[in-house]
């Protein structure tokens, strides 16, 4: 057997998953569901309210955080999806293969506008978001679970979702902090 054998089986077999994809997509998510206004409405009331209250002194600073909690959550997701450890029966779309749900736009806006909060008010953004992990793992995952926009198989439950949730903020601060400190020196070398 070639190597090209088992790398044309992947790419058939692709071809074959992503048209049942989007067969169960149009099926029990499309337009004309309520699943997709309501994933649609949770990203855009979650995009107005971050237009109407972010620092805008702070943009780049805020935005990036935010970024990177989204990439880095992505990834993760990715990961976990290829294993099968979460699965999303009902997605904004058919045509990614992880949770493109409304915590994609929702989870980084919020901890976006808690950081700002923070920043602002002088407050332990630590703390801030160990009590918010609480209320995503426990709160709003099982939301998602009863919706039918998350599945936990393979072990995968609440507890460690908390710990991905946490992890994923305590980087993306990390790196927030790390740029802007290179901003900063940038800035005194000048």
């Amino acid at each position: 057997m070639s190597e090209d054998q088992p790398y044309n089986k992947i790419l058939e077999v692709k071809e074959e998953l992503h048209n049942l994809q989007h067969t169960y997509w149009e099926m029990t998510t499309s337009f004309d569901t309520w699943r997709f206004w309501f994933l649609l409405g949770s990203m855009i009331i979650a995009l107005i309210i971050l237009y109407f209250t972010v620092d805008r002194k702070r943009l780049f600073e805020l935005t990036f955080f935010g970024f990177t909690i989204h990439v880095l959550w992505a990834n993760t997701d990715q990961i976990l999806t290829s294993l099968n450890y979460f699965s999303y029966p009902h997605s904004f779309t058919y045509l990614m293969t992880t949770g493109f749900t409304s915590t994609t736009v929702v989870f980084p806006v919020v901890f976006m506008l808690v950081y700002q909060y923070c920043l602002k008010k002088g407050k332990n953004f630590f703390l801030y978001t160990i009590v918010l992990n609480l209320l995503f793992a426990f709160g709003m995952g099982p939301l998602y679970v009863y919706l039918g926009f998350l599945e936990m198989n393979k072990g995968m439950n609440y507890g460690f979702l908390y710990l991905i949730d946490l992890v994923v903020v305590f980087i993306a601060f990390a790196f927030t902090k790390f740029f802007k400190m290179m901003k900063q020196d940038w800035k005194a070398k000048q």
